[in-house]
């Protein structure tokens, strides 16, 4: 795949990571980009999966139920954006923010996982 698209996202940083109404999951990036998530994500530390969006509420033997997009806002904000693929085949997404990578994984034939807007009208659909 032509990776030409994802050079502009390299060392962007996280800014910030929400949850919209329409939206599950959103990371704001420096510079006006934006990764919107619309199906299930996952964050990896060290390559050992250490949160996903379908924890949300869950107590896992915790005191307190997992507050996913906090937990996940804690771990990446500040982190500049290492490397970024956007799988063949599944497109499901891959960014990686030093040891920390966060996955959208596809879980529909028919609708997108994700969405990537940018400046000047740039959008990568997945």
């Amino acid at each position: 795949m032509d990776s030409s698209w994802t050079a502009q996202l390299l060392n962007l940083t996280v800014e910030a990571v929400e949850q919209w109404e329409a939206l599950p999951c959103v990371l704001r990036l420096s510079g006006g980009y934006r990764i919107q998530v619309e199906s299930l994500w996952r964050l990896l530390s060290d390559d050992c999966l250490v949160l996903t969006s379908g924890d949300e509420g869950q107590l896992f033997g915790r005191a307190s139920p997992v507050r996913a997009i906090p937990e996940l806002a804690a771990a990446l904000v500040g982190k500049p954006v290492s490397s970024l693929l956007a799988s063949a085949g599944t497109r499901d997404l891959t960014v990686v923010l030093g040891n920390l990578t966060f996955q959208v994984i596809a879980d529909s034939s028919g609708y997108e996982a994700w969405q990537i807007e940018g400046p000047a009208g740039f959008l990568a659909v997945g």
